[in-house]
């Protein structure tokens, strides 16, 4: 059921372009050929807009979770640019007399804006793919990423409606007005609406693994709602842009309504500061977002937490919201590291034992000489050794860098857990 809204969004924005366009009015006769030439750059324009739309956190998309929500952006992506080579193979490649088209300079305003659209693509891709080795900071990047997509389905509207066919004429051009201007106005939505909170910095507390915790009061003393495994995005209120924002999870508990808090592991830029920020600084907080819930009648929860700070945070929201509403159910941590001093929470863990039904498994892939625990990294053996034999009606949460978490949801898999029970947080920059 949750997945119903946000596919049937989908699906309605790429069909109903379709079926705008075949009432639009234009009776041309064309050969197959163009038709399907026609039908390819209508599709692609309809996957645009949903590539526009998808990180744009509009809650109709909610549904479909944090991670497949990146995940499906990046993936249409590619489906994008099948679908262009496919349109300008039949449209231009069959036709030597349009070749000339390609050339930009000289052509017509359609046809430019057409190129223009396909280069701003490609420079988004390759800003987005190059971004570290270039060295482009977080927020700026962020800014031009956006600007490049508007800008490329801005231009890809120029182009079609240009030809006056399908999308140009009577109700396709209010399918191309559509596709236009939803994601345009979602983009903007999320780039100008005010802040949802703003928040207080109460503590700042240094974490194992060189990870901090920042622990927020609300302003106006009530914190907001949120179900554990949820995150919400982050910026210092003097910050000049909405892009200078950061996702990270929660990892108190949603129990407690006075405070919120989140541990952040220090890279690079923002994630490196927060360690050094006085107290009293002030966050604007957009949250909660991401759709994990527990089911109710689920007999167990196992959580697979994949690195410092970011694979432990979400998981440690889970467990002390458990403690606090004295969950009965059975918990299992299967908890992976590369050193010993890198285990975040170690201490405040070994305290939810006496909270709670809890077992932790550590994995260790650089252990000290004298440890007895599990060595190399979470694979299906560990799981089979330490995780309880039936686990027909457990519910499965894993968070951490995704080649670890693809190899963990694997695991699972090889050991009978169905996908549906399964849900996996990937952490990737967006």
């Amino acid at each position: 059921m949750r997945l119903a809204r946000p596919l049937g969004a989908m699906l309605a924005l790429l069909i109903g372009p379709m079926l705008l366009a075949q009432a639009g009015g234009w009776t041309g006769q064309r050969s197959f050929a163009e038709e399907l030439g026609s039908t390819l750059g209508i599709s692609a324009l309809g996957v645009l807009a949903i590539v526009l739309i998808l990180p744009t956190r509009l809650r109709v998309f909610a549904g479909l979770g944090a991670d497949a929500t990146v995940r499906l952006h990046r993936h249409l992506v590619g489906v994008l640019l099948a679908l262009i080579v496919g349109h300008v193979a039949i449209a231009v490649g069959l036709q030597p007399a349009r070749y000339s088209l390609l050339r930009f300079f000289g052509q017509p305003w359609r046809a430019q804006a057409a190129v223009a659209s396909v280069v701003c693509l490609l420079a988004l891709i390759g800003v987005s793919v190059w971004r570290r080795r270039i060295r482009m900071p977080y927020a700026p990047w962020r800014a031009l990423h956006g600007g490049l997509a508007a800008a490329c389905l801005i231009l890809a509207a120029v182009h079609t409606y240009g030809w006056h066919r399908y999308l140009g004429l009577g109700a396709g051009l209010l399918g191309l007005g559509l596709l236009t201007a939803l994601p345009l106005g979602a983009l903007a939505t999320l780039r100008l609406r005010p802040p949802r909170s703003t928040y207080v910095l109460d503590r700042v507390v240094a974490e194992a693994g060189d990870s901090t915790s920042l622990v927020l009061r609300s302003q106006d003393g009530l914190a907001h709602a949120f179900e554990p495994g949820q995150f919400a995005w982050l910026r210092l209120s003097d910050e000049g842009t909405r892009f200078a924002e950061h996702p990270f999870s929660y990892t108190s508990s949603s129990e407690d309504r006075s405070r919120i808090s989140f541990t952040i592991r220090a890279y690079e830029g923002f994630s490196a500061r927060v360690g050094g920020l006085p107290v009293g600084t002030r966050f604007q907080v957009d949250g909660p977002h991401g759709g994990f819930r527990f089911r109710a009648r689920a007999k167990g929860v196992l959580l697979l937490a994949y690195g410092i700070g970011i694979g432990i945070t979400p998981s440690m929201s889970i467990l002390r919201t458990a403690a606090d509403r004295a969950d009965p159910r059975a918990f299992v941590l299967f908890y992976a590291n590369r050193r010993l001093e890198d285990v975040t929470f170690a201490a405040e863990l070994e305290e939810l034992r006496e909270r709670l039904d809890l077992r932790i498994v550590h994995v260790l892939s650089q252990p000290p000489a004298h440890w007895a625990g599990e060595r190399g990294r979470i694979t299906t053996d560990v799981l089979q050794r330490h995780a309880p034999d039936d686990l027909s009606r457990w519910d499965f949460f894993l968070c951490g860098a995704p080649a670890p978490v693809d190899a963990g949801v694997t695991a699972l898999s090889e050991i009978g857990i169905p996908p549906e029970q399964v849900h996996a947080e990937r952490f990737v920059e967006v």
